[in-house]
């Protein structure tokens, strides 16, 4: 059979089950005809798509693509066969299932909003899905059961439960699988992954779904015979069932609050004597199983999320029992971690599996759970409770567990960013240390108070410990309980100043890890006793001691670990007390060059984490003395703006990075002369040009991370001109414009449009002046022209939301700087290009910013506005086709926008517009039919959260006067929901303050929901001879809305009678509360 034969055969002819099967199950035979012919080339793809090789990859990707996109049955044919054939090496058959996934949304069906098309032939999707199935509960390889449960999950949000009705079942019967514990892993992983798609509300409670799972699960726990990597698996689906009885769907009705309320005190013992028995098993210091402890974690997550959520319904007794089993097994615990991790001692046998093959990971995992459970204890049951002698014995634990592993430490000395990432709690792996943070800063202040007796018993000795990791872990656990705000620590014997001589003691040039732990910790400290100890007096001396102590170290990279330590310290101080303030001008000028200096050592030494830092403290050290930083060079001609760059430009593609440098940037630009703003543009943009320049010379300009970063920087740098009567110098214009106008022109990139937008509204806002006198050197273009060519840019149909993500706002400044210099033709010309845009936009930050433009036109004049969109636009509806006017087209997006707007100010204005649009009472306006309030689904049928995404919201239809009301009284409602400062002030003592109290108020129960001319009388009469003009003296929104509706009851504004009548009974409840009370 010819390959173009097969081709036809595969795609054309009626396939069923069968004869797929028979080809995938007989590989022998199969592949030596077929195989070598059809799938030799798409293997190769396959395996050249993981090349090191930049070339062969991209090569190999798009060869791949575009032979699945020609015929994407045979592609996912052969993905599915090779992904089955057990000749194939595991990764290459995993890549193959990835592969299918990938290709699923693109050519599946029509139900995913990516499909292009052509859909893969239907009954090899049903022999997929079967095959599928197969692999995830039959392969020994969990590569292969994780890879298939992926695309079993990609393919049931559309196929299930329509096209596959039997997905379920399978996956039960698999999971009952008790004499096949590889089905039963696989069908429960599965099951895992789809539980939240595949079981609704109502199947889980009142279909008895969630009773049946459950039952089962217990079951497979129970059960002696399996291994502890399947009873993990079995949590694991578990863990997704505790969600849901926690969720608030669990007290939508009395029967389901008491059936979860039931089945966690039912089931809490059993879970205990999981634990138990788990401790049990093994339970040796000199043999370790990593499956076993791996299973434990995730019973003691069980445990931490019962008695977390249902504290109060756990017996105290069952409490006492598990804190008492949790301390026992940290002290199991903790002497192993020390003696295997931190010792590295080798006679310990640790037995491993696939999965499981990092100790370090599998112990911090389960350290972290288990201090999790006490922690969830700790407040109604303190361990001094369980034993006066415990607390000893806990503090005792938590140094072995918070001791620094051997290999932690070499990970530190070969790559120094490593350490910071963990001072700074930044590492996405789990931490025992972050976990005992965590419990010690909220611990119970008994135990609090027991522990620190410890930790103050030793720091106070000063006699070094044999392990200089001993001390170092005393005073991490010290600067944890510091960060306890409510605990007691100490009493009124106890010297503070002789604890802080203490701490200090350990502070040498020996010990790197200990003197970067006190200066750590310090900080937190004099935060935790400051109403006792003056910050002003010791504080600040420790801070100028670190910077004078850290600035006299040699350069080697111990003395680096102290640097990096005493510059993130600077961030916590900078919470405690002003040095700007508490130093005098040379001292400050000494702290602050210091800092730099630091900062600039480290450079060459950072990356990644480690950059981040070295830009808070250069931060906190500018706004020290922003104007004398401003001046400050640290020698070689070096100065700070150099340092910030030299610092972002290592890096540029790191967000934090980004966000950090522009930060610094602008507290550096702040508030100094135009003079300093000179010199500083003179050090920096000649940079930024450069690389401006360099893209714009390839003739197309593409992302990458060094010309984005140019543009963010060059947006601080222009939006920081310090404010005078000329604005931004001429100079610095004239090299800035004609090189972003370029860049503009030739980019397409989204990130760089958008950046770029921003430095373009910054230059219409900060030199507007500026552009009037601007001719193009080249094209003889004017100013205003090449303005105008800029904005048909962003306005072009062709750029996506992302990139005209600024366009309203580039359009809003345009016109504010520029109306009177424009005639009315240009700005009809404009305002109907930025119709057309909003009509075709879809991201919210974009609508909400194309919205701004006509929410400010209407603010400065309603009426022209409104019937400038009614009687000069007109355009086709994108959905219907049906020309309209502009004003047709443009308000039912911003009602629906309006919803979803962010930002304070933002949703001020809108209401505010919103609020004359009604008040015009406009016929067009009442006229108008638009959405209301959304009709929830009233069918039979069982919805999935799958079919619920896909299913179209209906709504009611309403004029746009009653939506405008409803959208303002949503918005009421909400601001009233807003804490209020009054709120937090102490209660009136009965007798003082207002002696009437409530006497004479009415209660809305009393009058009810009262119709217009009832609340148009308590407007009447609580407002008799009184301007309301002249009650506008708090201008928050709330006010303002309340104003609104009040003059709109007692002037009857915009039909204000008509429409109020149209109201829920709610919604004139809220205008009723605010308007009459």
């Amino acid at each position: 059979m010819s390959l173009a034969a097969f081709v036809t055969f595969l795609t054309r002819a009626r396939l069923n089950t069968t004869t797929i099967l028979f080809c995938s199950r007989y590989n022998d035979i199969f592949l030596s005809t077929i195989f070598p012919l059809v799938t030799s080339r798409p293997l190769n793809l396959i395996i050249q798509q993981n090349s090191p090789d930049n070339a062969i990859r991209i090569a190999a990707e798009r060869e791949f693509n575009q032979a699945v996109s020609q015929d994407p049955s045979q592609a996912a044919y052969v993905l599915i066969d090779s992904a089955l054939n057990n000749d194939l090496p595991v990764d290459l058959r995993q890549s193959c299932l990835l592969h299918l996934k990938r290709l699923v949304p693109l050519y599946w069906s029509f139900g995913f909003q990516s499909f292009v098309g052509p859909p893969v032939n239907q009954e090899l999707k049903e022999a997929i899905r079967q095959n599928l199935i197969d692999l995830a509960t039959s392969s020994p390889e969990s590569k292969l059961r994780s890879g298939s449960a992926y695309v079993i999950v990609q393919i049931a949000s559309s196929d299930y439960p329509d096209e596959w009705p039997q997905l379920l079942n399978k996956l039960y019967t698999a999971a009952r699988s008790q004499n096949n514990e590889i089905a039963t892993i696989g069908g429960l992983t599965v099951l895992n992954d789809l539980f939240d798609d595949l079981i609704n509300e109502e199947q889980f409670w009142e279909g008895g779904v969630g009773a049946e799972i459950t039952t089962h699960l217990i079951s497979l726990l129970n059960n002696d015979k399996l291994s502890a990597e399947t009873k993990t698996i079995a949590m694991k689906l578990y863990q997704s069932v505790i969600s849901t009885l926690e969720s608030p769907e669990a007290y939508s009705t009395e029967e389901r609050k008491q059936y979860a309320l039931h089945h966690i005190s039912s089931n809490i013992p059993v879970f205990v004597e999981f634990l138990q028995k788990s401790i049990n098993t093994k339970k040796s210091t000199e043999e370790i199983f990593l499956n076993e402890l791996n299973y434990r974690s995730y019973i003691y997550k069980v445990l931490t999320s019962f008695i977390g959520n249902f504290n109060k319904k756990i017996l105290p007794e069952i409490k006492r029992n598990v804190l008492s089993i949790a301390l026992e097994d940290l002290g199991f615990l903790s002497h192993v971690y020390k003696q295997l991790l931190v010792e590295d001692n080798k006679s310990i046998k640790v037995h491993t599996t696939q999965d499981l093959d990092e100790p370090p990971r599998v112990f911090n995992n389960l350290i972290s759970d288990l201090l999790s459970t006490i922690s969830s204890i700790q407040h109604s049951l303190s361990i001094k409770s369980i034993s006066p002698l415990l607390p000893q014995v806990f503090v005792s634990n938590l140094i072995s567990a918070s001791m620094i592993p051997k290999e932690t430490i070499e990970e530190y000395e070969a790559d120094i960013n490593t350490y910071v990432t963990d001072i700074t709690s930044l590492s996405s792996a789990v931490s025992v240390r972050d976990s005992m943070n965590e419990l010690l800063s909220e611990i119970n202040s008994e135990d609090a108070k027991e522990i620190f007796k410890e930790i103050f018993q030793f720091i106070a000795r000063r006699e070094p410990a044999q392990d200089w990791r001993i001390t170092e872990a005393y005073l991490f656990i010290a600067e944890s309980l510091f960060s306890n705000e409510d605990a007691q620590l100490v009493d009124q014997s106890t010297s503070l100043t002789g604890l802080l001589s203490s701490i200090a003691s350990n502070i040498s040039y020996e010990n790197f890890l200990v003197t970067s732990r006190c200066f750590l910790l310090l900080p937190k400290f004099f935060e935790k006793f400051e109403d006792t100890l003056s910050t002003k007096t010791f504080g600040i001396k420790a801070f100028t001691d670190m910077i004078i102590f850290t600035s006299q170290l040699n350069a080697n990279d111990s003395a680096n670990f102290i640097k990096f330590s005493a510059l993130i310290s600077c961030t916590y101080y900078q919470h405690l007390f002003k040095v700007a303030e508490d130093l005098d001008k040379e001292k400050r000028k000494d702290v602050q060059l210091n800092i730099f200096k630091l900062a600039y050592s480290l450079i060459e030494e950072s990356e990644e984490d480690g950059l981040p830092p070295l830009l808070e403290a250069i931060t906190f050290a500018i706004d020290i003395d922003p104007l004398q930083a401003s001046a400050m060079y640290i020698g070689d001609g070096v100065n700070v703006i150099d340092i910030i760059f030299r610092i972002t430009f290592k890096d540029p593609a790191n967000i934090q990075l980004i966000v950090n440098s522009t930060e610094s940037l602008s507290s550096l630009l702040n508030n100094i002369t135009i003079q300093d703003y000179v010199v500083s543009c003179e050090k920096s943009l000649p940079f930024i040009f450069n690389i401006m320049n360099a893209e714009i010379s390839k003739g197309t300009v593409e992302y990458n991370p060094e010309l984005y970063l140019s543009l963010e920087l060059l947006s601080i740098i222009i939006g920081s001109v310090p404010e005078s009567e000329v604005g931004l110098p001429s100079q610095i214009f004239s090299y800035a414009f004609p090189a972003l106008k370029k860049l503009i022109l030739l980019t397409g990139d989204n990130q760089i449009l958008q950046s770029a937008g921003e430095v373009f509204n910054n230059l219409l806002k900060r030199a507007s002046k500026l552009f009037l006198d601007y001719a193009d050197p080249e094209s003889k273009e004017s100013g205003v022209d090449s303005l105008l060519t800029i904005i048909y840019k962003f306005l072009s149909p062709e750029l996506s939301d992302s990139a005209a993500n600024n366009c309203g706002t580039i359009i809003l400044s345009f016109i504010t700087q520029f109306q009177s210099y424009l005639s009315s033709d240009f700005m009809s010309q404009i305002l109907e290009a930025t119709v057309k845009r909003l009509l075709i936009a879809s991201e919210a930050v974009t609508i909400e910013n194309l919205i701004m433009v006509f929410c400010q036109l209407v603010l400065n004049s309603p009426a022209e506005m409104i019937n400038f969109l009614d009687g000069n636009i007109h355009l086709p509806d994108p959905k219907t086709g049906v020309q309209k006017s502009g004003l047709e087209l443009i308000l039912p997006i911003w009602f629906e926008s309006f919803e979803v707007t962010r930002g304070y100010e933002k949703i001020k204005q809108n209401a505010l517009a919103l609020g004359k649009i009604f008040s015009l009472g406009d016929e067009r306006i009442e006229n108008m039919i638009v959405n209301g309030d959304i009709i929830p689904y009233q069918g039979d049928l069982i919805i999935t959260r799958s079919m619920a995404k896909a299913m179209p919201d209906q709504f009611t239809q309403v004029p746009a006067s009653l939506k405008i009301l409803k959208l303002l009284v949503g918005e009421l409602d909400f601001q009233c929901q807003q804490p209020n400062a009054d709120d937090y002030l102490p209660d009136v003592v009965e007798g003082e303050g207002d002696a009437t109290g409530d006497e004479g108020w009415e209660d809305m129960d009393d009058i009810g929901v009262p119709n217009f001319e009832k609340l148009k009388s308590y407007v009447d009469s609580d407002n008799d001879d009184e301007d309301y003009e002249d009650q506008k003296g708090d201008e928050g929104l709330k006010n303002i809305l309340v104003q609104f509706f009040k003059e709109c009851t007692a002037k009857n504004l915009g039909h204000f009678q008509k429409y109020y009548e149209m109201l829920s009974d709610d919604e004139k409840k809220i205008i009723s509360e605010n308007v009459i009370f």
